[in-house]
């Protein structure tokens, strides 16, 4: 099943793009653009749980939102279909959903994953929505680039160690490679959209000059019950990820802080698969 941080992105979709008629607009509709954050209901924010259980009219999805949290939505209920090969016409229908809802004066939340404006497409949504004549409220999410470290226990920042961090896709537009950001070594780096293709990206940030040493973590299902935190250095994270037989979603997390909080971090390079993923 494709997911945001396994799959490359499709090219940016506009308006333009869409063969379906968007009706007139008639109605004093209002749109949310919300994050969903990273799948644990808990997680959500106050905003966003009463927007879905008692604000809107209809509530659009994309597929990744867990269950859990659409079980929470009290009204009408759309999940687009954003498999590979079909994301172009997923979002169309989409997009002509949310307008018809709109024309008709209804309240509209569009729920995204973890939050919409982390490499999640946000943008290019608020900005086609307000062209019809509806600016989107913005509700942020828990972005799972930040909440997945800590649910492993990985801080992003930690004094001596770590005094800043990135978060950074995997893979570019178009499904392109991007630019691996240089080697900072008080720098924690999270890679969305990576595990794909972690194999060349590990060839790629070695190339760039980071340490083979360099602690590094994959956080699987961030927050959901069979969350999983699999632990390794840079040169050994290839073998280790396919030995302990990854489930996506991940993320891969890249620097010293990833053994902050490690009791003896000396034993990182002598671990097994099965010891490296708890």
């Amino acid at each position: 099943m494709a997911t945001p941080y396994d799959s490359p992105p499709t090219s940016p979709l506009s308006a333009h793009e869409f063969s379906l008629p968007y009706p007139t607009q008639s109605g004093q509709g209002q749109i949310k653009l919300i994050g969903a954050g990273p799948g644990d209901p808990d997680l959500l924010t106050m905003a966003a749980y009463k927007a879905i259980t008692g604000w809107a009219d209809i509530v659009l999805a994309d597929k990744l939102v867990s269950k859990e949290i659409l079980s929470l939505i009290t009204c009408q209920l759309f999940i687009a279909n954003k498999d590979k090969g079909c994301q172009a016409s997923g979002q169309a229908e989409l997009f002509q959903r949310a307008a018809t809802a709109l024309s008709l004066g209804q309240k509209v939340v569009r729920l995204k994953q973890g939050d919409p404006f982390i490499f999640g497409r946000g943008g290019e949504e608020y900005l086609h929505f307000k062209s019809l004549g509806f600016e989107p409220t913005i509700v942020p999410g828990l972005s799972s680039s930040i909440a997945g470290p800590l649910l492993a226990n990985i801080p992003l920042t930690h004094r001596g160690t770590a005094s800043q961090f990135l978060v950074c896709t995997g893979t570019g537009s178009l499904d392109t490679i991007p630019d691996m950001p240089t080697y900072v070594h008080n720098r924690t780096t999270v890679f969305l959209m990576a595990m794909h293709r972690l194999a060349a990206l590990v060839d790629d940030l070695l190339l760039t000059g980071y340490p083979p040493n360099l602690p590094v973590a994959v956080v699987e299902r961030a927050s959901a019950k069979d969350q999983r935190c699999i632990r390794a250095t840079l040169e050994t994270v290839v073998r280790i990820v396919e030995e302990a037989k990854y489930r996506p979603p991940g993320i891969l997390i890249v620097g010293w802080a990833c053994e902050a909080l490690v009791e003896n971090p000396n034993r990182l390079s002598e671990l097994s698969a099965s010891e490296m993923a708890l």
